[in-house]
């Protein structure tokens, strides 16, 4: 299938509304961290003894969410173990598996 100028003209476009999703939600980052007075990149590292008890146990439940959800797509990504005994078929000669 050769590339073809629609589809050249078609990624444009998917980058275009990409690139319009991704200022939206910068926008939307920066106002969350005007409300939360936090400083606009990143900064020094959250001081977990600063915060008021009901926005460590958020920030602590998120972290956890966050590292469940590593787990399960490190889990998803790992191989799969290989059998111990070889593959049915395997010593068969003159036969291709599919």
């Amino acid at each position: 299938m050769a590339f073809t100028q629609q589809d050249m003209q078609k990624q444009f476009e998917e980058f275009a509304a990409l690139k319009e999703e991704f200022s939206r939600l910068e926008a939307q980052e920066k106002q969350m961290r005007k409300q939360l007075d936090m400083p606009e990149q990143g900064g020094k590292e959250l001081d977990m003894a600063s915060l008021p008890p009901e926005l460590r146990k958020q920030v602590e439940q998120a972290q956890a969410e966050a590292r469940r959800a590593g787990e399960v797509r490190a889990a998803q990504s790992a191989p799969a173990r290989a059998a111990s005994s070889p593959m049915p078929g395997a010593g068969r000669r003159g036969v291709v598996r599919l």
